[in-house]
C-alpha cells in the first residue's frame, strides 16, 4: 500500500506563480517560507532561485531571467508559465504561505509517526519510556517551527521594555511623544503621530485634505531622522511637486500653473525648491497601486534607508480584489493599513473621502458616522481627524479663510477641536496667530 504524504501541488504551484507574477509578493512570503518546504523538489529549487534574484534586485525576478536557470534545471518553461497563470489573486499569498508552511509541518509529523511505528517491537518498560520522550520532544520542535512565538512575551519583560520607554519620555519632559503634525495646537491633543497608529483625515472635497497632508509632510521631513513615504494616488508627480513649492513658498499655485512669472515669484520659486530638496521625504505617484506594493516598496526602503512614516493619499483609490464590493475592498484595505502601521512599527496617515450625507445637514461638521463605504474605517483607525472649513458653504460666514481640524476619534487620549488659517491659493496650514502677526 503507497504511503500517504501531506503536501498540495496546486498551493506550491500558485505561491511560485504569485512570486513570479507580482514579485513584490516575495517580501510576504520570504519571512514565512523556507525553500524546503516545498515537497516538490522542482518547485525547491524554483523558490531558491526566485528568492536569490529577489535579494539582488526585485526587478529580476521575471521569466526572462529565470530562463537559463530552467534550462539547466531542466524545467520547462511553459510549466513555469501555467504556473503563473494559476493566479487569480495576490491578495492571499500570505495565507497560503502560511499554509504551506502547516503541511509541511504536517508532513515532518507524518514521518515522524511512521519512525515511531516502526518500534513496535520494544518491550523495555524504560527503552519505551525513553523512545516516547525522544519522539515527544521531536514533536514539540514540530509544533514549534510551524507557530509564531514571537508574539509571546513575559509580564517582567513588557515592563522593562515600558519603563524604558518611560525613561526617555520623563527625561524629555511633558510634550509630544510621537512624531510633531507641524502644528502646534493638535500636537497639544495627539501628541504627535505614534508608531504603529492607523491615523485617518477625512473630509469631502476640496476642504483641503492633500494639503494639509503635504503640509504635516514637508514639516516632518525637517524633522524625522528617516524619511517619510507619502503615496500619492490621485495626482502626477508633477502636480504634487507644484502644490509643495506653493507651500514652501507661499507662491499662488495659479501663478505657477499658468507661467505668470516674475522676478519676486522666481524667487520664492528658487527658495522653496532649495528648502524642499533638505526634506527627508520619498515619493511615490504610481496609480492603482495595491496595499502589497505599498508594503513591498516601505519594506525595503526601511531596509536600505530607515523609515518614519507612511502617508497615502487616499485610501478610496486603493483597488480591491476582483469579485469585491467596494464595501468589502475598503474594509480590507484599512485593515491591512493598519497591519502596515503594526509591521513596520511607523504611523502610516490616509486619507479618506467623507460620504454626501453631510451635506444634507444644517450642521456640515463631519461626524463618524459619515466615513464614506466601510464602518471598518472608524473601527480599525487609531485616531480619526476631520477637516471642515465654514465658509466653503456659508459665504457670508465670520470664519473666512478658517480651517477646523476635528479631532473626532482618539483611541489613546482626548478628542477635540483646532481652528487653523486656510490659505487655499498657498495650500498652506497656519497659526491664526499668523494673520494677527501681518
Amino acid at each position: 500500500m503507497e504511503e500517504f504524504v501531506p503536501y498540495d501541488a496546486r498551493l506550491e504551484q500558485e505561491i511560485i506563480g504569485c512570486m513570479i507574477y507580482e514579485p513584490t509578493c516575495v517580501a510576504d512570503v520570504i519571512e514565512m517560507v523556507k525553500p524546503q518546504h516545498f515537497y516538490i523538489q522542482k518547485h525547491r529549487v524554483l523558490c531558491q532561485e526566485i528568492y536569490r534574484l529577489w535579494q539582488q534586485d526585485e526587478s529580476l525576478v521575471n521569466l526572462t531571467e529565470l530562463a537559463p536557470f530552467l534550462q539547466k534545471e531542466g524545467i520547462k518553461v511553459s510549466d513555469v508559465v501555467a504556473m503563473v497563470d494559476l493566479v487569480t489573486s495576490t491578495r492571499t499569498v500570505r495565507h497560503h504561505a502560511e499554509r504551506l508552511k502547516l503541511i509541511a509541518s504536517l508532513r515532518a509529523a507524518t514521518e515522524l509517526g511512521r519512525e515511531m511505528a516502526s518500534n513496535v517491537h520494544l518491550r523495555d518498560r524504560t527503552e519505551i519510556r525513553e523512545t516516547l520522550n525522544r519522539f515527544e520532544q521531536r514533536l514539540s520542535q514540530i509544533t514549534e517551527s510551524s507557530t509564531n512565538m514571537q508574539t509571546m512575551t513575559c509580564i517582567n519583560d513588557a515592563l522593562l521594555r515600558f519603563n524604558d520607554w518611560f525613561e526617555r519620555v520623563c527625561d524629555r519632559g511633558a510634550g509630544v511623544t510621537g512624531i510633531p503634525t507641524g502644528f502646534d495646537d493638535l500636537d497639544a491633543i495627539t501628541a504627535g503621530y505614534q508608531k504603529q497608529d492607523l491615523i485617518i483625515l477625512a473630509a469631502r472635497p476640496s476642504m483641503g485634505k492633500t494639503a494639509f497632508a503635504l503640509a504635516s509632510a514637508i514639516h516632518m521631513g525637517q524633522k524625522v531622522p528617516e524619511p517619510i513615504l507619502f503615496f500619492e494616488l490621485e495626482m502626477k508627480e508633477e502636480d504634487l511637486i507644484k502644490r509643495m513649492i506653493a507651500n514652501k513658498g507661499m507662491v499662488d499655485i495659479h501663478r505657477i500653473t499658468m507661467g505668470d512669472v516674475d522676478e519676486e515669484l522666481l524667487e520664492k520659486v528658487t527658495f522653496a525648491q532649495s528648502e524642499l530638496s533638505k526634506l527627508n521625504l520619498v515619493l511615490d505617484t504610481q496609480p492603482s497601486i495595491t496595499i502589497q506594493e505599498m508594503k513591498a516598496k516601505a519594506r525595503r526602503l526601511k531596509r536600505e534607508q530607515g523609515l518614519s512614516c507612511v502617508i497615502v493619499d487616499y485610501i478610496g483609490l486603493i483597488p480591491g480584489e476582483r469579485g469585491m464590493s467596494r464595501y468589502e475592498t475598503v474594509s480590507e484595505n484599512t485593515r491591512q493599513l493598519k497591519n502596515m502601521a503594526r509591521e513596520l512599527n511607523v504611523p502610516v496617515i490616509a486619507l479618506a473621502q467623507l460620504s454626501r450625507g453631510v451635506e444634507q445637514r444644517q450642521d456640515k461638521r463631519p461626524m463618524l458616522s459619515d466615513l464614506r463605504e466601510s464602518g471598518e474605517i472608524e473601527q480599525t483607525a487609531d485616531l480619526v481627524m476631520f477637516l471642515y472649513r465654514d465658509d466653503y458653504y456659508h459665504a457670508e460666514s465670520e470664519k473666512k479663510n478658517v480651517a477646523e481640524v476635528i479631532v473626532a476619534k482618539h483611541r489613546n487620549g482626548p478628542t477635540g477641536k483646532v481652528e487653523m488659517l486656510f490659505l487655499k491659493e498657498y495650500g498652506q496650514f497656519l497659526p491664526l496667530t499668523w494673520r494677527d502677526e501681518r
